[in-house]
This record gives structure tokens, C-alpha cells and sequence, in this order.
């Protein structure tokens, strides 16, 4: 994923105050830049395409509504993120998904037991196993290892987008990943 550049904050900046001024035409531009962003991090947790097409037009519908309520005190990536974040989740609780919580006790599998056999095989699989273990996870676990591994945000970013302590999202991810590496070992062994 591209990192955003100053360039890109300028031209975000430019875009949502001519958006505020009220050229709503301006927000096209928005969309065309952010929309695979945002369709990427949806699908990851949505399966199914129409779903995740449906959850991306309603995080742009949202962001042009709550336009006003960006405050650029942060990237608007960030902001939008955190639109895209909290939109796939609660449609997500609204629709009723299952997904297996990563169980306490599971924590205490000492990280040695779970071999890193993971390393051994093709990015292609991995990407594939990756794609399979995404949708076991809850859905705000696999928005985090989404965003951490798929779209390179550092662990500040994630912690402002999902409101966590960044202690909170470091030990989120280590969790996250421990129980990605033991399925994506179940997966191998099949």
C-alpha cells in the first residue's frame, strides 16, 4: 500500500475545505483516491463482494456526512479509516456474523509451541491461509491485522483509528498473530 505522502495530506486538506465550502463535487476526488483502500480493508472481513461493496458506498456516504466533523487535527486517512472501522462493525453486529472469539486460554500456549512453520511457505499460500483465518477472527481483530499487515499502519495510526492504547493494540496484535500462526499451522497439517 502507497504511504501517504505530504502531497497526499495537501491535496486531502484542499479537497474537504472546498467540500466545507460546499463544491460537494470536489468529494469525488476522495472517493477515487481512498475507494480500493477502503473496499480492501471491508472485504478482508466480509466475504462476500456485494456486502463488501455495500459496507465501502456506506463509509463514503458516512465520511461526506460527518465531513463537518473532521477537525484535521489528523491525517484524513486516519479519520477515514476510523470511519471504515467502526461502519464494517457495527453492520457487521447489525447482520449478525458469527466469529470465533480468540479464546482466553488460549493465551496460554506458550508462543515456542506454535511452530513457525508459516515462514517455510509461499507468500501466495500465506496470503491464501491469511484470507481463511481473517474470517474466524471478530471482526475488530481482523480490521487490526488487516491494517497492520495489509496496509502497513504503524501501530500509532491503528491505536488513533480504533481508539486503543497503543500498549493495547501491541498486545492485540501479538494475541491476533499467535492465533493466526496456530490456525494457519492446522491449515498446513491438513
Amino acid at each position: 500500500m502507497l504511504r501517504h505522502t505530504g502531497m497526499a495530506d495537501f491535496d486531502d486538506i484542499y479537497y474537504v475545505r472546498r467540500i466545507k465550502d460546499g463544491h460537494t463535487d470536489a468529494f469525488v476526488h476522495i472517493v477515487r483516491r481512498y475507494q480500493r483502500m477502503v473496499f480492501t480493508i471491508v472485504s478482508k472481513i466480509v466475504s462476500r463482494k456485494v456486502e463488501a461493496e455495500d459496507i465501502t458506498q456506506e463509509v463514503f456516504i458516512k465520511a461526506f456526512q460527518f465531513l463537518d466533523k473532521f477537525r484535521e487535527e489528523s491525517e484524513f486517512a486516519t479519520w477515514l479509516y476510523r470511519i471504515a472501522y467502526n461502519t464494517t462493525i457495527s453492520e457487521l453486529r447489525k447482520r449478525k456474523h458469527e466469529f470465533t472469539a480468540i479464546e482466553d486460554n488460549f493465551a496460554n500456549v506458550p508462543d515456542a509451541e506454535i511452530a513457525d512453520t508459516i515462514d517455510e511457505i509461499s507468500i501466495e499460500d500465506k496470503l491464501q491461509y491469511l484470507d481463511v483465518v481473517l474470517k474466524k477472527l471478530p471482526p475488530d481483530d481482523a480490521l487490526l491485522i488487516s491494517m497492520f499487515y495489509l496496509n502497513n499502519q504503524s501501530i500509532q495510526q491503528i491505536s488513533d483509528i480504533t481508539n486503543n492504547s497503543i500498549a493495547n493494540v501491541k498486545v492485540k496484535l501479538h494475541r491476533i498473530r499467535k492465533f493466526m500462526n496456530f490456525e494457519i499451522n492446522k491449515l498446513i497439517q491438513l
